[in-house]
């Protein structure tokens, strides 16, 4: 069992490019969120999964390696909020160079 979860964590996407990935998804799921209460037209489901595809794209992360290193931090508490911890310092590091200009 140890080796198994061994080699399946090495097929993981680095924390560094879930972090920039994971910060991004949230970006662009609040960007729908705010252009949905404006036009309530939008097919969100669409115009969601063609944002996410260039998030990915960006990161030169692939849908399935990203779920499935997701799915691993579902199951891996610890991990995850290392992970989830490092999108909120991105997310602060961000604002702050926001406010500076």
């Amino acid at each position: 069992a140890c080796a198994s979860d061994k080699s399946q964590k090495e097929a993981l996407i680095p924390i560094g490019t879930m972090q920039k990935t994971v910060w991004q998804l949230m970006q662009v799921d609040e960007y729908l969120s705010r252009k949905t209460q404006a036009d309530t037209a939008i097919q969100t489901a669409l115009e969601k999964a063609e944002y996410y595809q260039r998030v990915f794209n960006l990161n030169k992360v692939d849908m399935a390696g990203f779920y499935a290193t997701m799915s691993y931090l579902d199951k891996h508490p610890v991990e995850m909020k290392e992970l989830m911890d490092s999108v909120e310092e991105l997310s602060k590091r961000e604002k702050l160079e926001l406010i500076k200009h």
